[in-house]
C-alpha cells in the first residue's frame, strides 16, 4: 500500500466507514457506554432457537442430501433484506484487508477478540497490533470467529446479539475502504448467483461525511429538539438543508453509485467473454438511515437522522438504482426505542413530500427478552412503521408476543397496506433467539395470508446462506413445492423493481390480462404480452423468473416435490 494511500486512510477513517456503508443490521459502531449497559442485563435466557436452527440445517445435509441439493438449485426469486457489509465473508475481509497492508489485534471493547484496524502512514501496525498478511493458521481462525458468529458460543440470547453488533465495527477498516466496495459487491452477487437468486436489493449508506456536516449546520440553526418532534416544521428544515447543500449531497452519492457499479463490473468482468455467472444478478440499492444515531451523552441525534433521511429520500427520488430508504441498527437500543414516534414522523413527512419513494423499514426486531412483557412497541413498531410509509417490513418477529386481539388488528393493517414481511430466520435466531414455533412465520403466511418472502439479512456475519433458510422452512414448517414457488414469486412481486407486475394475485397465481394464455416464462412471447414486458422491469424479471422455475421444474421438481408434496 503506497503512502498516500496509507495517508488518507489513517486522516478519514469515518468518512472511509460510511462510504462502504459499514452496518448491516448494526449500528455505526458496536454497541458501548449507555447502549450496551442498557441491553446487557435484560435477556440472558438460554438460546435454545440457535441449536434447533442449525441442528435441523445440519440434520438435513447429513440425511437428505438429495433435498438439499435441491433446494439449493431451486430458483429463489429476490433477496429483499440484505446489507452489504454483513454480507461479506469474513475470510474474505481478510483476504481484502491483508491486500490493503491492514493490522489485526485485540479489540479493546472484548479483548478476547480480534478486530482490523488500518495501518498508520508509514504502513506499520500500532502497538499491539500485527499485519493482517502474517496472520498465522491460529490466528486467522479466530479472526474469522471475532469477525462473524462462526463457532460463536452462546451463552445466552443477549450474548449472541452482542457478539453480531459487535462484528460491524471490527471489520469496519476493510469494509470502510472505499476500494473495497466493488469486491465487496461482487461477494454479494456471486453468492446470490450461488443460491440462485435472479435479484437483490442491498442497503447502504451514500455521502456521510456530507450527512455530517450538513446535521451540525442544522443543528446550529435548529438547536431545540421541539424543532423535530413537531412536524409543522419539517418543511423548513428540509427547506434548510437544500439551501445548505442537500442537492450536492446527492449528486456527489450518485456519482459514487456509478463508481460502485463500475468497479463491481470490472471485478466479475462483465460484457467480456469470460465474465462471471453472478453478472447475470441483477441488483438495486436502498438508501439506509441509522436509526441508533447518537449525541456524545447518548441521547438521540435527531437533527442527522433526520437529515440522512432528507438525503437518503432525495437520492431515491433522483437516481433509477437506488429503489427505496430503510432504516437499520439495533431496534431495541435507546436511541431507537425512545424516538421511534419521532422517526415514524420523519418518515411520513418524507413519504408525503416524495410519494413514489420506495419505503422498507426493519419493524418489530425486538422481543419481550428485550424491551419487556407487554411494551407497547412489540405492536407499535409494527403498525407505526407501516402508517409511515413502510411497503415492506423486515423481521418483523415481535407479531409472535401480541395477544389474538392484536395480532389480528396488526394483520389487518398489514393486509390494507399490502404490506410484505421479510423473513430471515438465521438472524432472528443468533439476534433475538427466536425460531420454531415462536417464530410469526407460520402465523403470517399461512394463518394470516400475509406475503412474505425469505431473506439473508447478512449472510457473512451469519457465516451462512440463503439456501439455509430454505432447508429450515421445509424441515421445521413443512413447506410444499406451491407454496416454496409462491414464496419466491412473493420476492419479486413485492421488489421495489419499476414498473407494473406480472401477476395480478400471487397467491392465486393469476396473470396481468395483457400475457392471459401465455405460459409465463416462454422464450417468444406474443403481443400484448411482449409490449407489456418491454415496459416492465419488475414484469420482465418475473418472466425470466417463470423460464428459470420451469427449467427447475423440468430436471429437479420430481425430486423436490417427493420431499415437499405439491
Amino acid at each position: 500500500m503506497n503512502r498516500s494511500k496509507a495517508l488518507f486512510r489513517t486522516l478519514f477513517p469515518s468518512l472511509l466507514l460510511g462510504l462502504s456503508l459499514l452496518q448491516g443490521c448494526a449500528s455505526m459502531e458496536p454497541a458501548t457506554g449507555k447502549q450496551a449497559t442498557a441491553s446487557a442485563s435484560i435477556c440472558n435466557q438460554a438460546n435454545s432457537a440457535v441449536i434447533d436452527y442449525f441442528g435441523l440445517i445440519d440434520s438435513a445435509k447429513k440425511e437428505r442430501p438429495e433435498l438439499v441439493e435441491a433446494l439449493a438449485k431451486f430458483p429463489k426469486g429476490a433477496d429483499l433484506h440484505n446489507h452489504l457489509s454483513g454480507t461479506v465473508m469474513p475470510e474474505d475481509y481478510i483476504a481484502l484487508g491483508s491486500a490493503e497492508g491492514d493490522c489485526f489485534g485485540p479489540d479493546t471493547s472484548v479483548p478476547t477478540m480480534y478486530a482490523i484496524t488500518t495501518a498508520a502512514a508509514s504502513g506499520a501496525c500500532n502497538a499491539g497490533f500485527k499485519p493482517l498478511a502474517k496472520a498465522s493458521a491460529d490466528e486467522r481462525q479466530k479472526l474469522v470467529q471475532s469477525l462473524s458468529m462462526y463457532q460463536f458460543d452462546y451463552q445466552g440470547i443477549q450474548s449472541g446479539h452482542d457478539q453480531f453488533f459487535a462484528t460491524f465495527g471490527r471489520f469496519g477498516a476493510v469494509s470502510g475502504s472505499f476500494s473495497n466496495e466493488g469486491p465487496m459487491l461482487a461477494k454479494l452477487l456471486q453468492q446470490a448467483n450461488a443460491d440462485n437468486v435472479i435479484y437483490v436489493e442491498t442497503m447502504m449508506s451514500f455521502q456521510p461525511a456530507a450527512v455530517s456536516r450538513l446535521a451540525d449546520l442544522l443543528r446550529q440553526r435548529y438547536p431545540d429538539a421541539s424543532y423535530y418532534t413537531e412536524s409543522s416544521n419539517y418543511p423548513a428544515l428540509f427547506d434548510y438543508l437544500l439551501s445548505a447543500g442537500l442537492k450536492n449531497a446527492v449528486i456527489a452519492a450518485q456519482k459514487d453509485i456509478a463508481a460502485y457499479v463500475s468497479s463491481t463490473n470490472a471485478v466479475l468482468r462483465c460484457g467480456a467473454a469470460d465474465q462471471d455467472p453472478a453478472c447475470d444478478v441483477s441488483y438495486d440499492f436502498q438508501a439506509a438511515v441509522n436509526r441508533n444515531a447518537s449525541m456524545k451523552d447518548g441521547s438521540a441525534d435527531l437533527p442527522k437522522i433526520f437529515t440522512q433521511t432528507a438525503i437518503s429520500c432525495l437520492l431515491a427520488d433522483a437516481e433509477k438504482r437506488v429503489v427505496g430508504v430503510n432504516l437499520l441498527s439495533g431496534e431495541d437500543q435507546p436511541v431507537s426505542m425512545q424516538s421511534f414516534s419521532t422517526q415514524m414522523q420523519f418518515f411520513s413527512y418524507f413519504h408525503g413530500r416524495f410519494p413514489k419513494v420506495n419505503i422498507a423499514l426493519h419493524g418489530g426486531e425486538i422481543t419481550p427478552c428485550f424491551v419487556g412483557d407487554g411494551n407497547p412497541a412489540l405492536k407499535d413498531h409494527l403498525t407505526g412503521s407501516i402508517r409511515a410509509g413502510a411497503k415492506r417490513l423486515g423481521h418483523a418477529v415481535s407479531f409472535s408476543y401480541l395477544n389474538d386481539v392484536d395480532k389480528a388488528e396488526v394483520a389487518a393493517v398489514m393486509k390494507s397496506n399490502n404490506t410484505l414481511v421479510e423473513i430471515p430466520f438465521t438472524s432472528n435466531a443468533q439476534i433475538l433467539g427466536v425460531a420454531g414455533e415462536e417464530h410469526p412465520f407460520p402465523q403470517y403466511f399461512r394463518k394470516y395470508g400475509i406475503p412474505a418472502a425469505f431473506s439473508t439479512d447478512d449472510e457473512g456475519v451469519s457465516h451462512a446462506d440463503y439456501t439455509s433458510e430454505w432447508i429450515y422452512a421445509v424441515m421445521k414448517y413443512g413447506i410444499t413445492f406451491s407454496e416454496a414457488v409462491r414464496l419466491a414469486r412473493f420476492s419479486i412481486q413485492y421488489s421495489f423493481l419499476p414498473g407494473d407486475p406480472l401477476w395480478t394475485d400471487v397467491a392465486s397465481a393469476k396473470i396481468v390480462s395483457q400475457c392471459a394464455g401465455q405460459a409465463p416464462g416462454s422464450s417468444d412471447p406474443a403481443e400484448p404480452c411482449r409490449a407489456f414486458l418491454a415496459g416492465s422491469a419488475k414484469a420482465r424479471t418475473q418472466w425470466s423468473y417463470e423460464a428459470k422455475l420451469s427449467r427447475f421444474d423440468n430436471e429437479y421438481g420430481p425430486k423436490l416435490r417427493k420431499y415437499l408434496g405439491n
